[in-house]
């Protein structure tokens, strides 16, 4: 007999990443990451799969650190990677034929944020942040310092803490090891690089303004010359690049971007543009599309917001988009600019990396019937897509589960996408309590993954459906930009209309009705609930409650400016408006906030604000705190607070079931 998926199951499921593609497209190292239940941390080594023999082994041993972040060199003999051991990193190399690996080179305390080797294999350039001042490790954590002073707005971001790193700079060294050097002087954090074909130049891009934080979105590109440490800027309109890649001939850049910097987030699309090194000609390559380049999809066993970086190999680039809840491999003509598809299918692009003729590619593949694997596809007269990881078979051989299925919900101006997940034992005579999960972002996308938290709801006993309502990237830019300077509508239409749509099938019990949902799905539970009392019960996540407050609270709140049109001091009914601390007297739904202490994007005073007064009326509300835990905790959380979470959540709907 075949068991139900639990909230435990997370000490059994492997999640696999980071695939890379040797040069001669025979082999993939790529990562995998376990939950330590003895330990209560991930560990992940790296695994090699030999593409002919179909054999998967472990390339890195399996101990207690995180391999990660594997880099091939173009010599095919090479590999380093990120190791990082009781808090600190190290950079390591292997040989691609197997062996102990070694330390690269001896770094100070920081982070290494990214690495590629040059053209020729001959050296290595990583992205590279120094702590400011050596900080002591006790019991595998820094110590804490007397104080912390600042004069800057963004000193702190979510899921990292406070930076204490000086900005991020390139540092280059040979790929035999040795000393590193500094080779770039930034103001602010280099967010990307690449080497020119011939690699005597790195592109480089950062924000070029002393008052960063008030042009955070406004990147440009640096071109440096390595021999004669010349630095140049090229001219591009102000907005935010996601990558930059040179053309194989060197005579262009391509990079990914746009050109709206003071607009909400993610409501804009982010293209592909080329700027041409000669004439400084930019052009949009994607526009037609109506599509994001950003992997926006979410999950909790896949990974989010993974940088993209395009396969250029004979006049035709190949990248990923979200769209309509997955992640689709297009391909792009350079020569005369005609789209087509190559992958789309009911699955999720997460990461790619390509042979050196560009005909074999890794990738990471999220899909709706497993977790994520790695498969191999071959772009030959016909191409041929094979999964090559085998990581979570045997979990899933003992497991009885039912797959989502698609709805298409129309409403008034629009079309809502949504995902209906029925219990595993699902009779259609019976009658089941219903729960909606609203998704975060708000820009994000749900899609075609494997979703833990929505398989343990549906394993005890509920229907569950989550939707993209309109706020939803995925879908072109006038269905993102539909919420902008008014989050909680039409939003709360679209999800009643979804509720309403699995109402008419006949097995939810009307009466028997929850919501749930994590950041801006926190947002819009809290909305929701005093907006309505048709759910029997609520569990806000990692929420928001005040617009006002958050504003300079969040280590990003400021931002806001430019989804409402003006601060909370120059818009207050605005903000009041669309906050739900505003209609705290209506909230009648018994209601669980979930939140982590150390969140630092909607930050714990967000459910304290909702909660003491709740609780001061006497209404029915519960406050559970995770302590040391981020805003990332349902996806990234320590395994025993990430299975306390599904578990409270599971315990406060029964209670009123």
């Amino acid at each position: 007999m075949k068991n139900f998926i639990q909230s435990e199951d997370i000490y059994q499921l492997n999640f696999v990443s980071s695939p890379q593609m040797s040069p001669k497209g025979d082999k993939i190292i790529y990562v995998n990451k376990r939950a330590d239940k003895k330990d209560q941390c991930y560990y992940s080594n790296l695994q090699q799969i030999h593409i002919p023999s179909k054999s998967d082994a472990a390339f890195t041993d399996k101990g207690k650190y995180q391999d990660m972040m594997p880099k091939i060199n173009p010599n095919g003999r090479q590999l380093v990677f990120v190791r990082i051991k009781k808090g600190v990193p190290s950079l390591r190399s292997i040989s691609m034929y197997g062996g102990e690996s070694k330390e690269l080179t001896t770094l100070p305390q920081g982070d290494i944020n990214d690495i590629q080797f040059s053209p020729d294999g001959k050296q290595i350039a990583i992205i590279f942040a120094k702590l400011k001042t050596s900080i002591p490790i006790e019991k595998d954590k820094r110590k804490e310092p007397v104080c912390r002073d600042t004069e800057r707005l963004f000193y702190r971001l979510d899921g990292h803490g406070f930076i204490d790193e000086e900005a991020a700079q390139i540092y280059l060294m040979r790929a035999s090891g040795g000393t590193i050097k500094k080779i770039t002087n930034s103001l602010n954090d280099i967010s990307h690089f690449a080497w020119s074909p011939d690699g005597l130049e790195i592109a480089y891009t950062t924000v070029d303004h002393s008052n960063f934080e008030m042009h955070m979105e406004e990147e440009d590109i640096f071109l440096l010359r390595l021999e004669e440490k010349h630095v140049s800027k090229l001219a591009k309109p102000a907005g935010p690049v996601s990558f930059v890649k040179y053309e194989p001939q060197g005579g262009k850049i391509y990079f990914g971007g746009h050109f709206n910097p003071y607009y909400s987030w993610g409501a804009d699309n982010t293209d592909i543009h080329s700027l041409d090194l000669e004439s400084g000609e930019i052009k949009n390559l994607t526009a037609s599309l109506d599509r994001t380049i950003d992997m926006l999809t979410l999950g909790d066993i896949t990974p989010s917001f993974v940088p993209q970086s395009p396969i250029i190999k004979d006049n035709i680039m190949l990248f990923t988009v979200s769209s309509e809840g997955a992640n689709p491999l297009y391909s792009l003509n350079l020569k005369n600019g005609e789209l087509e598809v190559v992958l789309q299918g009911p699955e999720c692009i997460v990461d790619y990396s390509p042979s050196a003729d560009g005909k074999n590619i890794a990738i990471h593949l999220a899909q709706m019937d497993r977790p994520d694997e790695i498969w191999h596809l071959a772009l030959q007269e016909e191409k041929q897509l094979t999964r090559v990881s085998f990581a979570n078979d045997k979990y899933l051989e003992k497991l009885q589960f039912s797959l989502p299925e698609i709805m298409r919900v129309p409403v008034k101006g629009a079309e809502i996408m949504a995902w209906l997940q029925l219990p595993p034992d699902f009779d259609e005579k019976k009658t089941y309590p219903l729960i909606l999960n609203i998704h975060g972002g708000p820009r994000t996308q749900y899609g075609y993954t494997w979703f833990h938290e929505m398989h343990t709801f549906a394993a005890k006993g509920y229907v569950v459906v989550y939707s993209n309502p309109r706020g939803s990237q995925g879908y072109g830019k006038a269905f993102a930009d539909a919420i902008t300077g008014k989050w909680g509508q039409p939003a709360q239409d679209d999800c009643m209309a979804v509720v309403d749509a699995v109402l008419e099938k006949g097995y939810v019990d009307p009466k028997r009705l929850y919501v749930t949902g994590g950041s801006y799905g926190g947002y819009m539970t809290n909305w929701i609930v005093s907006q309505t009392q048709r759910f029997r019960a609520a569990v806000a996540q990692r929420s928001i409650s005040d617009l006002g407050t958050f504003f300079g609270t969040s280590d990003i709140g400021w931002d806001l400016v430019n989804e409402f049109k003006g601060t909370p001091w120059e818009k207050p009914e605005l903000y009041a408006k669309w906050s739900p601390l505003t209609y705290l007297k209506n909230i009648e739904t018994p209601l669980m906030l979930i939140h982590s202490e150390n969140d630092l994007r909607c930050p714990m005073e967000q459910a304290e604000r909702l909660f003491a007064p709740l609780k001061y009326m006497g209404k029915d509300v519960r406050l559970v705190r995770f302590p040391e835990s981020s805003h990332g905790l349902s996806r990234g959380g320590r395994p025993d607070r990430r299975i306390k979470r599904l578990d409270l959540m599971v315990e406060w709907f029964g209670k009123y079931k």
